[in-house]
Parts: C-alpha cells; sequence; structure tokens
C-alpha cells in the first residue's frame, strides 16, 4: 500500500500546481460571485439562486477537473517516458493506475471542500442553513466526479487524450439524460428508441442519481439517508470496475 499512497501524494502536488486547477477555482469564484449579483434582481430568491449557482459552480470544477485533467492523467506519465522509472520499482500496474488516481481524488476532494467552505460562508450571511443537507449534496457531486474519473481513466487506455474527453463529456451529458430518454422511449412504438434506452441505461452509469441540489434548493425535500448511500455505493462501484479493467487494459500496453 504504502507505494500506492506516495504515488498519489506525488500524483496531488504535480495537480495542485497546475494552472488548469486555478483557472477552475477563479471560475468558481466568478460564478457564485455572479449568483450574488443576480440575487440582488430578486430579493425573495436570492438564497435560492446563490445555492444554485454556487452548487452548480462547485459541480462544473469537479467535474472539469476529473475529465481534463484525469485524461492526461497516465498519458503525460507515457508520453514523456517518466512511467519506465516508475515501473522499474516495486511496484504493479494496479498499483499505478489506483496511485494516480487516489492523487486526483485527493485534489478534487479539496478543491470540493475549499469551494465548500466559501459557499458555506455566503449561505451563512444570507441566513441559509448549512447542515447535513449541504454535506449530502456534496458528497453526490464527490460521488459523480469519481464515475467520471474512473471512465475518463478507462477511455485514457485506449484512445488519445483529445477523444478521451470527448467520450467522458459525452458520458455525463447521457448520464444526466438517462431520464428524458427513459420518458422518450416508453412513447417510442417502433422500439427502437427502448432498445436504446435498455443498453444505455445497463452500460452507462446514472449520473442523475447523484445530483442531490434540490435538497438545499427546497427544504421540503426529503432527506432519504439509504437511497443517497445506495448511490453512492453504486458510484462506488462504477469507479473500481473502471480502474478494474483500466488496468487489465493497461497490463497488455506497451509502455515502451
Amino acid at each position: 500500500m504504502r507505494p500506492v499512497w506516495v504515488l498519489a501524494i506525488n500524483t496531488y502536488r504535480e495537480v495542485i500546481r497546475d494552472r488548469i486547477l486555478y483557472a477552475l477555482v477563479l471560475f468558481a469564484f466568478l460564478l457564485i460571485g455572479l449568483s450574488l449579483a443576480l440575487g440582488q434582481l430578486s430579493f425573495a430568491e436570492q438564497a435560492r439562486i446563490s445555492a444554485n449557482f454556487g452548487m452548480s459552480a462547485i459541480h462544473l470544477c469537479a467535474v472539469a477537473l476529473a475529465v481534463f485533467v484525469g485524461s492526461n492523467l497516465v498519458y503525460k506519465e507515457i508520453e514523456k517516458k517518466t512511467i519506465m522509472t516508475i515501473l522499474v520499482r516495486p511496484i504493479s500496474r494496479l498499483q499505478f493506475v489506483f496511485g494516480k488516481a487516489l492523487g486526483l481524488t485527493m485534489v478534487i476532494i479539496t478543491m470540493i471542500f475549499g469551494l465548500a467552505c466559501i459557499l458555506g460562508l455566503v449561505f451563512y450571511g444570507l441566513g441559509q442553513e448549512v447542515g447535513a443537507r449541504f454535506a449530502v449534496v456534496l458528497l453526490g457531486l464527490l460521488g459523480e466526479a469519481l464515475v467520471l474519473l474512473g471512465v475518463t481513466i478507462l477511455f485514457s487506455m485506449i484512445t488519445k487524450p483529445l477523444l478521451v474527453v470527448c467520450f467522458s463529456i459525452g458520458v455525463f451529458l447521457i448520464g444526466h439524460w438517462q431520464g428524458s430518454l427513459e420518458y422518450f422511449a416508453a412513447k417510442d412504438q417502433g422500439g427502437t428508441l427502448k432498445a436504446v434506452s435498455w443498453l444505455v441505461s445497463h452500460l452507462l452509469p446514472n449520473l442523475e442519481r447523484l445530483n442531490w441540489k434540490d435538497l438545499v434548493l427546497y427544504a421540503d425535500q426529503p432527506l432519504d439517508f439509504a437511497s443517497k448511500a445506495a448511490a453512492l455505493g453504486n458510484a462506488a462501484a462504477w469507479f473500481a470496475i473502471c480502474i478494474w479493467i483500466s488496468t487489465l487494459l493497461f497490463m497488455r500496453k506497451d509502455v515502451g
């Protein structure tokens, strides 16, 4: 386990120094600031508008970090040949992939926590409650980021970073539109759309199950911990499966 932890720490430090992280954080700050400005236009809805924009900012930053940084996580090591100096040490390819993924996961957690603290201060200033509902929404965002990170690493074992980003964004969009696809499939008379909907629901993750922003936006929404725990467990399973398949592909990959 020690090689995994060392690799994760090094990956964490490397990503933290990456300029894309600061660009994402700046974008989140601007979006939160915009929410406060727009909230002034409708004082009665200011708290809800700020919560919606703030959570969306954290959501987009977590997704962008998982997809854009994750797409280069292993590819960059292979391209620069630095992977050769790592694999000559007593470390397996599974440990390498998991260590890189763990390092980026730590960065995502750090970013979510930091932005959540800022948003929490905004909520406090607006008299909005910051409690269990707020924490549960953040866990959902983290779960979705983990699923997308696993999918991105899996795609990175197959193709180039640009295509990896395109495929991962496609999974992100389809993952949030599965409910709409099922709705239209139910009205399809030919049956083709039903077959597509069935394949999508069984082969791709339903990311909308982790979208719990309504818990903060609407206080009357029930907080069902059992269903939330099941959704997080499903996200962890998707992440584990993607890492496992990625490792199998990586074992067959020529890195020389």
